[in-house]
């Protein structure tokens, strides 16, 4: 057992009947994102939800035509930032890069149904 396995074992325990008790909602919603793991790594980045979140409500007011400056100044970050938070939702197949020069990126069906905040 790893020590993040172990250590989320043991808070998960001191948690176990009242975790609202300790712990406020977004510290609430950051340990469960701690807990759903594929690979011992979170399914979403925290940019990477914001990513998606922002793609899924103007995917009709940029036709579904994104760029990683677009998307890095619509939620606040770096454009740098932007491109390796949508490379890694590329590699999961929530979006597709559709050019080069420049690069776009577009929403896939599974990126359309998927709400990363649930996740």
């Amino acid at each position: 057992m790893s020590k993040k396995e172990k250590f989320i074992e043991e808070i998960s325990k001191m948690l176990e009947d009242a975790p609202e008790k300790y712990l406020s909602a977004d510290a609430l919603d950051f340990w469960n994102g701690l807990q759903i793991t594929e690979g011992g790594k979170p399914k979403f980045t925290e940019n990477g939800k914001l990513i998606l979140s922002y793609l899924k409500e103007n995917k009709e007011v940029y036709n579904n035509l994104f760029k990683a400056k677009e998307v890095g100044e619509g939620i606040g970050i770096s454009s740098k930032a932007a491109s390796g938070a949508m490379r890694k939702l590329v590699n999961d197949g929530y979006i597709e890069k559709l050019g080069e020069n420049p690069v776009i990126y577009a929403l896939t069906a599974l990126g359309e149904e998927t709400d990363p905040n649930a996740e």
